[in-house]
């Protein structure tokens, strides 16, 4: 769907309205809560050039856009941006208004400075990869989905599987791996192919007779888990089974797949997990621009579309958007993605 967003800024109530119908929006993959907004709104920000922010703005743009289509009277949304206020005034934190605030570095100090109250009315999401503590109501788009894999599938157990990540984990099972590296042989190395293909030329070299056999994996490492940020699992899968005779089953943590751009026939049927939603319905256009984001760029620009909905229905309410089901526990909002398997 192709939204107008020519005469919209990020500090205006003022908005182009979309002539397409809203019914685009229906798709067999996606469903999405009914939601209103009965209030205004506040988005607090910090403009920086950062892509992601930039995509979570335009996603509540058009979240602001979709309710418009379905109710006759809408309330504002009013982008407030802390880089052009020339004097720091907590007033516009403390009122009373809906505050749904994006948080970056720069808005940190300001934030505990204000000592804010929490309520239903304050959202915070943590535009930081490095944790915060805050005593009000946030969500964390950083958030790591390893426990929760462990433990919503009872047929993967921590000490039977190994974790590819490219950060630090508290598990024993994992194997450190970095952008620049050769993943290729990383995992062989893991799988120890290289004594496998070290015993295949010893065997050549004592018979004389060359030996038509792919090596081994090790038995005893039978699911792989892919828990990485840098690294998309779609660069790992290829290395996976380039390496192996025998596939292991493959499990993916949300935000590893973009099947936006890619087909499913590419990964093989021993690959399951967790997905966002989105990533996985590549036939529900919003327009070109968007298909052609990055993966964290469609993540965060979905969430704000999700978010201006979830705050119109309610945070204590669940909710169902772009990214999965959303729920609140306790200070917390958790979101629920799907389960994978192909």
């Amino acid at each position: 769907m192709v939204f107008i967003l020519t005469c919209c800024t990020l500090t205006s109530n003022e908005y182009s309205k979309k002539e397409d119908g809203a019914e685009v929006f229906k798709s067999k993959d996606l469903k999405l809560s009914s939601s209103r907004l009965i209030s205004n709104i506040d988005i607090i920000f910090y403009e920086d050039k950062n892509a992601i922010q930039k995509s979570f703005l335009e996603g509540i743009k058009n979240g602001y856009f979709f309710l418009e289509e379905r109710q006759k009277r809408n309330a504002a949304i009013n982008f407030i941006d802390f880089s052009k206020e020339k004097s720091f005034d907590c007033s516009k934190l403390s009122s009373k208004t809906k505050k749904l605030i994006y948080l970056n570095n720069n808005l940190v100090d300001i934030l505990n400075e204000c000592n804010l109250k929490n309520n239903n009315n304050i959202l915070v999401v943590i535009g930081l990869k490095e944790k915060v503590k805050l005593d009000l109501n946030i969500i964390d788009p950083f958030y790591g989905y390893i426990d929760y894999l462990y433990s919503s599938d009872p047929d993967i157990l921590p000490e039977e599987s190994v974790v590819l990540t490219d950060g630090e984990l508290k598990a024993k099972n994992y194997i450190l791996i970095k952008n620049k590296l050769n993943i290729e042989k990383k995992i062989s190395l893991l799988f120890e192919i290289n004594k496998s293909s070290d015993r295949k030329r010893e065997l050549e070299r004592i018979t004389q007779n060359r030996i038509y056999q792919t090596p081994r994996f090790r038995k005893d490492i039978k699911k792989i888990i892919i828990d990485t940020k840098e690294i998309s699992a779609e660069r790992i899968i290829p290395a996976i089974n380039f390496n192996l005779i025998f596939e292991p089953e493959v499990y993916t943590l949300p935000g590893q797949l973009d099947l936006w751009r890619f087909s499913k026939k590419e990964f093989n049927s021993n690959l399951k997990g967790l997905e966002h939603p989105i990533l996985l319905s590549n036939n529900f256009l919003f327009d070109d621009e968007f298909s052609k984001k990055q993966i964290q760029e469609k993540l965060f620009y979905s969430l704000g579309f999700d978010l201006l909905l979830f705050f119109g229905r309610g945070i204590n309410a669940r909710f169902n958007g772009l990214l999965g089901e959303y729920s609140k526990e306790e200070n917390q909002i958790f979101i629920k993605p799907e389960k994978i398997g192909f």
